[in-house]
């Protein structure tokens, strides 16, 4: 009987296998969990901003958040199938580069969309606040938790 792969092909397969399996595996994680804390965060953040302002001008800043929800959940829809499909086209065998570069714009387009929603909305709530409301506001932006720095490769 002939031998049907080397133990070099055999091998490269495998540390294939598991490279796909590790990522795949990532994004599910991600999907599932990093969706979740990124909404916990999200909530701090809110939290924190409202917690700046006196308990009685804090549902202005809702009412105007509220109002912005819609455009930045189907952003967030949106950016989740581009999310999709760029890991479709990463896991072929040849990705297209052509379409990777579509689904990062897409994505770029989308991210920024749903965060001028949220701008326009804290915008239109600070015209409505006093100069020491906003700079309460302010205060409770610069104070919010600093991104980490990026890890050495």
């Amino acid at each position: 009987m002939r031998k049907l792969a080397s133990p070099k092909a055999l091998g490269a397969l495998l540390a294939l296998s598991v490279a796909a399996n590790l990522f795949l595996g990532g994004l599910a994680a991600g999907r599932f969990t990093g969706e979740a804390v990124q909404g916990l965060q999200a909530k701090r953040r809110l939290d924190a901003l409202l917690e700046a302002l006196p308990a009685d001008r804090r549902p202005l800043l809702r009412q105007e958040l509220r109002a912005a929800m819609p455009e930045v959940r189907q952003n967030l829809q949106a950016m989740q199938a581009v999310r999709a499909e760029l890991a479709r086209e990463l896991i072929k065998p040849e990705p297209d580069p052509a379409k990777l570069d579509g689904h990062f714009a897409e994505l770029q387009r989308r991210t920024t969309a749903a965060q001028a929603a949220l701008q326009q909305a804290l915008k239109r709530a600070a015209m409505q606040l006093t100069p020491e409301e906003r700079r309460a506001l302010i205060s409770a932006l610069k104070n919010r938790a600093r991104p980490q720095a990026m890890p050495d490769f």
